[in-house]
C-alpha cells in the first residue's frame, strides 16, 4: 500500500490507431507515434493574384462574350421596364394631384370658404392652374347665369376637369407601363 504523500506513477495508455485492430502483441511492441514536426508558416503573398497562384486554385474563366452581351441586354430591358413603370406612376400621381386640386377647389367654392385664408387661397390657385383654362370657372366649357352661377360653374367645369385629368392620367399610365 502507498501513502497519499508518496507519488505514484501510472503508465499512461497510448492511443491505438482506429484503422487496424490492435492485438496485445502489437501494442506492447509498437512504439508510440512520433509527433509531427513543427513547420514554420509560409510567408504571406503580397497580393491576391499571387495568393491564388500559390494556393493552387484555378483561375476563373471569363464568360463567353455573347453570353455577357445577352445578360447586358436583359438587364437593360429590365431597367427600361422599371423606368417606364416609374414614369407611369409619376404621371398618374401628377394627374391625380391635379384632379384632387380641382375637386377640393369645387368643394371650397360650394362651402363658400373664406378666400382670405392662405390655405383656401392656395387650393383655389392650384385649381385655377389645374383647369388649364379649358375648365375655368369664369370661361369654361359650360357657363351658368343667375342664382348660384359661381357654384354651378365651379362644380360643372372643375368636375369635368377632374374627370379629364383622371382619364388622361389613366391612359398615360397604361401607355407608359409595360
Amino acid at each position: 500500500m502507498t501513502s497519499p504523500a508518496s507519488p505514484t506513477t501510472t503508465p499512461t495508455p497510448q492511443p491505438i490507431p482506429a484503422t487496424t485492430p490492435a492485438t496485445p502483441r502489437e501494442t506492447a511492441s509498437t512504439p508510440p507515434p512520433a509527433p509531427a514536426p513543427a513547420t514554420a508558416p509560409a510567408p504571406e503573398p503580397a497580393d491576391r493574384a499571387s495568393a491564388k497562384a500559390e494556393s493552387g486554385v484555378a483561375a476563373r474563366r471569363s464568360p463567353d462574350v455573347r453570353a455577357g452581351a445577352r445578360r447586358a441586354v436583359s438587364l437593360t430591358g429590365a431597367g427600361i421596364r422599371r423606368l417606364r413603370t416609374l414614369l407611369g406612376e409619376i404621371v398618374w400621381f401628377g394627374c391625380l394631384a391635379a384632379a384632387s386640386a380641382l375637386l377640393l377647389g369645387a368643394v371650397l367654392v360650394v362651402l363658400d370658404a373664406n378666400t382670405r385664408n392662405a390655405l383656401v387661397e392656395a387650393v383655389l390657385k392650384a385649381a385655377d392652374w389645374a383647369d388649364l383654362g379649358v375648365f375655368s370657372r369664369t370661361a369654361g366649357v359650360k357657363q351658368f347665369t343667375g342664382d348660384g352661377a359661381a357654384v354651378k360653374n365651379a362644380i360643372t367645369n372643375w368636375g369635368l376637369g377632374a374627370v379629364a385629368w383622371l382619364v388622361v392620367g389613366r391612359v398615360a399610365r397604361r401607355v407608359l407601363t409595360p
